[in-house]
Protein backbone atom coordinates (compact mmCIF):
# COMPACT_ATOMS: atom_id res chain seq x y z
CA UNK A 1 0.00 0.00 0.00
CA UNK A 2 2.83 2.42 0.85
CA UNK A 3 4.47 1.65 -2.50
CA UNK A 4 1.19 2.45 -4.27
CA UNK A 5 0.85 5.83 -2.56
CA UNK A 6 4.52 6.59 -3.29
CA UNK A 7 4.11 5.78 -6.99
CA UNK A 8 0.99 7.91 -7.46
CA UNK A 9 2.65 10.75 -5.55
CA UNK A 10 5.78 10.52 -7.72
CA UNK A 11 3.70 10.64 -10.90
CA UNK A 12 1.74 13.56 -9.47
CA UNK A 13 4.98 15.44 -8.83
CA UNK A 14 6.28 14.79 -12.36
CA UNK A 15 3.10 15.82 -14.16
CA UNK A 16 3.51 19.54 -13.37
CA UNK A 17 6.77 19.47 -15.35
CA UNK A 18 4.87 18.23 -18.40
CA UNK A 19 2.08 20.70 -17.71
CA UNK A 20 4.56 23.54 -17.52
CA UNK A 21 5.95 22.59 -20.94
CA UNK A 22 2.46 22.39 -22.47
CA UNK A 23 0.81 25.13 -20.36
CA UNK A 24 -1.86 22.59 -19.28
CA UNK A 25 -3.49 21.56 -16.00
CA UNK A 26 -2.79 18.66 -13.69
CA UNK A 27 -5.19 17.03 -11.24
CA UNK A 28 -5.35 14.34 -8.58
CA UNK A 29 -8.31 12.20 -7.52
CA UNK A 30 -9.16 10.07 -4.48
CA UNK A 31 -12.25 7.86 -4.60
CA UNK A 32 -14.23 5.00 -3.15
CA UNK A 33 -15.20 2.04 -5.35
CA UNK A 34 -18.18 -0.28 -5.57
CA UNK A 35 -17.91 -3.27 -7.92
CA UNK A 36 -19.73 -6.48 -8.75
CA UNK A 37 -17.71 -9.51 -9.85
CA UNK A 38 -18.25 -12.51 -12.11
CA UNK A 39 -16.71 -15.02 -9.68
CA UNK A 40 -18.59 -18.04 -11.05
CA UNK A 41 -15.61 -20.43 -10.87
CA UNK A 42 -14.74 -19.45 -7.31
CA UNK A 43 -18.36 -19.60 -6.15
CA UNK A 44 -18.78 -23.09 -7.63
CA UNK A 45 -15.76 -24.22 -5.63
CA UNK A 46 -17.15 -22.61 -2.47
CA UNK A 47 -20.41 -24.53 -2.97
CA UNK A 48 -18.47 -27.77 -3.37
CA UNK A 49 -16.43 -27.08 -0.23
CA UNK A 50 -19.55 -26.25 1.78
CA UNK A 51 -21.25 -29.47 0.63
CA UNK A 52 -18.22 -31.66 1.33
CA UNK A 53 -17.03 -30.23 4.65
CA UNK A 54 -20.04 -28.46 6.13
CA UNK A 55 -18.44 -25.03 5.86
CA UNK A 56 -20.51 -21.90 5.32
CA UNK A 57 -18.54 -19.80 2.82
CA UNK A 58 -20.85 -17.19 1.20
CA UNK A 59 -20.47 -16.39 -2.48
CA UNK A 60 -18.17 -13.57 -3.57
CA UNK A 61 -20.28 -11.28 -5.76
CA UNK A 62 -19.08 -7.74 -5.02
CA UNK A 63 -16.51 -5.64 -3.23
CA UNK A 64 -16.03 -2.11 -1.99
CA UNK A 65 -12.67 -0.45 -1.62
CA UNK A 66 -10.66 2.66 -2.56
CA UNK A 67 -8.56 4.11 -5.35
CA UNK A 68 -6.92 7.15 -6.82
CA UNK A 69 -5.55 8.71 -9.98
CA UNK A 70 -3.34 11.49 -11.29
CA UNK A 71 -3.98 13.14 -14.64
CA UNK A 72 -3.09 15.87 -17.11
CA UNK A 73 -5.69 17.82 -19.11
CA UNK A 74 -4.68 19.08 -22.54
CA UNK A 75 -5.98 22.17 -24.32
CA UNK A 76 -8.50 20.14 -26.34
CA UNK A 77 -10.12 18.69 -23.15
CA UNK A 78 -8.43 15.27 -23.35
CA UNK A 79 -7.26 13.89 -19.99
CA UNK A 80 -4.45 11.35 -19.70
CA UNK A 81 -3.19 9.70 -16.55
CA UNK A 82 -2.49 6.76 -14.27
CA UNK A 83 -5.05 5.21 -11.92
CA UNK A 84 -5.06 2.59 -9.17
CA UNK A 85 -7.89 0.63 -7.54
CA UNK A 86 -7.70 -1.86 -4.69
CA UNK A 87 -10.33 -4.53 -5.37
CA UNK A 88 -11.65 -6.35 -2.30
CA UNK A 89 -13.01 -9.92 -2.54
CA UNK A 90 -13.47 -11.67 0.80
CA UNK A 91 -15.35 -14.68 2.16
CA UNK A 92 -14.99 -16.67 5.38
CA UNK A 93 -16.38 -19.61 7.31
CA UNK A 94 -16.20 -20.12 11.09
CA UNK A 95 -17.10 -22.86 13.56
CA UNK A 96 -15.87 -24.16 16.93
CA UNK A 97 -12.63 -25.41 15.36
CA UNK A 98 -11.61 -22.06 13.94
CA UNK A 99 -11.98 -19.66 11.01
CA UNK A 100 -11.02 -20.00 7.36
CA UNK A 101 -10.84 -16.72 5.47
CA UNK A 102 -10.13 -16.07 1.78
CA UNK A 103 -9.07 -12.50 1.06
CA UNK A 104 -8.69 -12.57 -2.71
CA UNK A 105 -7.92 -8.87 -3.05
CA UNK A 106 -6.29 -7.49 -6.20
CA UNK A 107 -4.49 -4.38 -7.38
CA UNK A 108 -5.86 -2.84 -10.58
CA UNK A 109 -3.50 -0.49 -12.43
CA UNK A 110 -4.69 1.42 -15.47
CA UNK A 111 -3.49 4.01 -17.96
CA UNK A 112 -6.51 6.02 -19.08
CA UNK A 113 -7.70 8.58 -21.60
CA UNK A 114 -10.83 10.70 -21.07
CA UNK A 115 -12.63 13.28 -23.17
CA UNK A 116 -14.61 15.99 -21.35
CA UNK A 117 -17.28 18.24 -22.81
CA UNK A 118 -15.89 21.24 -20.93
CA UNK A 119 -12.43 22.13 -19.54
CA UNK A 120 -11.35 21.02 -16.09
CA UNK A 121 -12.64 23.28 -13.33
CA UNK A 122 -16.09 23.44 -14.96
CA UNK A 123 -18.89 20.98 -14.24
CA UNK A 124 -19.16 18.58 -17.15
CA UNK A 125 -19.67 15.03 -18.39
CA UNK A 126 -16.85 12.91 -19.82
CA UNK A 127 -16.22 9.50 -21.39
CA UNK A 128 -13.16 7.39 -20.69
CA UNK A 129 -11.31 4.19 -21.47
CA UNK A 130 -8.40 2.43 -19.81
CA UNK A 131 -5.94 -0.39 -20.31
CA UNK A 132 -3.71 -1.94 -17.67
CA UNK A 133 -3.31 -5.01 -15.51
CA UNK A 134 -4.96 -6.71 -12.57
CA UNK A 135 -2.63 -8.25 -9.98
CA UNK A 136 -3.98 -10.82 -7.53
CA UNK A 137 -2.40 -9.89 -4.20
CA UNK A 138 -4.43 -11.62 -1.52
CA UNK A 139 -4.11 -14.38 1.05
CA UNK A 140 -5.81 -17.38 2.60
CA UNK A 141 -5.83 -17.28 6.40
CA UNK A 142 -6.63 -20.14 8.77
CA UNK A 143 -6.95 -19.73 12.54
CA UNK A 144 -7.69 -22.28 15.27
CA UNK A 145 -7.86 -21.82 19.06
CA UNK A 146 -4.48 -22.52 20.62
CA UNK A 147 -2.59 -22.54 17.31
CA UNK A 148 -0.57 -19.93 15.44
CA UNK A 149 -2.58 -18.58 12.47
CA UNK A 150 -1.48 -19.82 9.05
CA UNK A 151 -1.37 -17.52 6.03
CA UNK A 152 -0.72 -18.28 2.37
CA UNK A 153 -0.34 -15.41 -0.10
CA UNK A 154 -2.01 -15.63 -3.51
CA UNK A 155 -0.67 -14.16 -6.76
CA UNK A 156 -1.54 -13.86 -10.46
CA UNK A 157 -1.48 -11.20 -13.20
CA UNK A 158 -3.51 -10.56 -16.36
CA UNK A 159 -4.54 -7.61 -18.59
CA UNK A 160 -7.35 -5.20 -17.67
CA UNK A 161 -9.63 -3.16 -19.93
CA UNK A 162 -12.23 -0.63 -18.79
CA UNK A 163 -14.75 1.79 -20.28
CA UNK A 164 -16.86 4.34 -18.41
CA UNK A 165 -18.95 7.50 -18.37
CA UNK A 166 -18.48 10.15 -15.72
CA UNK A 167 -19.18 13.61 -14.46
CA UNK A 168 -17.45 16.35 -12.48
CA UNK A 169 -19.25 18.83 -10.22
CA UNK A 170 -16.86 21.63 -9.35
CA UNK A 171 -17.37 23.72 -6.20
CA UNK A 172 -14.43 25.94 -7.16
CA UNK A 173 -12.03 25.97 -10.11
CA UNK A 174 -9.68 23.66 -8.19
CA UNK A 175 -11.95 21.41 -6.06
CA UNK A 176 -14.83 19.24 -7.18
CA UNK A 177 -16.74 16.00 -6.77
CA UNK A 178 -16.45 13.27 -9.38
CA UNK A 179 -18.24 10.02 -10.24
CA UNK A 180 -17.96 7.36 -12.94
CA UNK A 181 -20.06 4.35 -13.98
CA UNK A 182 -18.56 1.72 -16.25
CA UNK A 183 -17.53 -1.87 -16.87
CA UNK A 184 -14.22 -3.54 -16.08
CA UNK A 185 -12.80 -6.66 -17.79
CA UNK A 186 -10.24 -8.07 -15.35
CA UNK A 187 -9.84 -11.84 -15.05
CA UNK A 188 -6.90 -13.51 -13.30
CA UNK A 189 -6.87 -16.71 -15.35
CA UNK A 190 -4.55 -18.69 -13.10
CA UNK A 191 -4.20 -18.13 -9.36
CA UNK A 192 -1.11 -19.40 -7.56
CA UNK A 193 0.26 -19.46 -4.06
CA UNK A 194 3.34 -17.31 -3.55
CA UNK A 195 6.19 -19.50 -4.70
CA UNK A 196 4.40 -20.71 -7.81
CA UNK A 197 2.12 -23.53 -6.62
CA UNK A 198 -1.08 -23.34 -8.73
CA UNK A 199 -4.54 -23.41 -7.18
CA UNK A 200 -6.94 -25.71 -9.03
CA UNK A 201 -10.65 -26.51 -9.01
CA UNK A 202 -12.15 -29.88 -8.05
CA UNK A 203 -11.94 -30.98 -11.71
CA UNK A 204 -8.26 -30.06 -11.96
CA UNK A 205 -8.63 -26.80 -13.91
CA UNK A 206 -6.77 -23.59 -12.90
CA UNK A 207 -8.72 -21.51 -10.39
CA UNK A 208 -9.55 -18.16 -12.00
CA UNK A 209 -10.57 -15.03 -10.10
CA UNK A 210 -12.78 -12.85 -12.27
CA UNK A 211 -13.01 -9.24 -11.12
CA UNK A 212 -14.98 -8.27 -14.25
CA UNK A 213 -18.26 -6.42 -13.82
CA UNK A 214 -19.96 -3.04 -13.43
CA UNK A 215 -17.97 -0.50 -11.43
CA UNK A 216 -18.87 2.79 -9.72
CA UNK A 217 -16.39 5.35 -8.42
CA UNK A 218 -17.26 8.36 -6.27
CA UNK A 219 -14.69 10.78 -4.94
CA UNK A 220 -13.14 14.22 -5.24
CA UNK A 221 -10.66 15.95 -7.53
CA UNK A 222 -8.06 18.59 -6.84
CA UNK A 223 -6.87 20.55 -9.89
CA UNK A 224 -3.91 22.87 -10.09
CA UNK A 225 -4.24 26.23 -11.77
CA UNK A 226 -2.84 26.31 -15.28
CA UNK A 227 0.54 27.96 -15.55
CA UNK A 228 -1.04 30.65 -17.66
CA UNK A 229 -3.21 31.61 -14.63
CA UNK A 230 -0.33 31.83 -12.15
Amino acid sequence: MRRTIALLTAVGLMLPLAAHALNERVWMMANGIGSTYDMSTLNTELDATNAAYGTTFPHVTRGGSFGGAVGLETADRWNYGLGYDRLAATTQSSDSTGTSEYRFGANAWRVFAEYALRPIGRSTLFVGGAFGMVQERGKMRFTSPGFVPQEFKTIGTNPLIEGYLGGNLWATSTFGLTATVGYRFAKVKETKLEGGYPLTTTNGQPLDLNFSGPTVRIGFKLAAKSFGEL
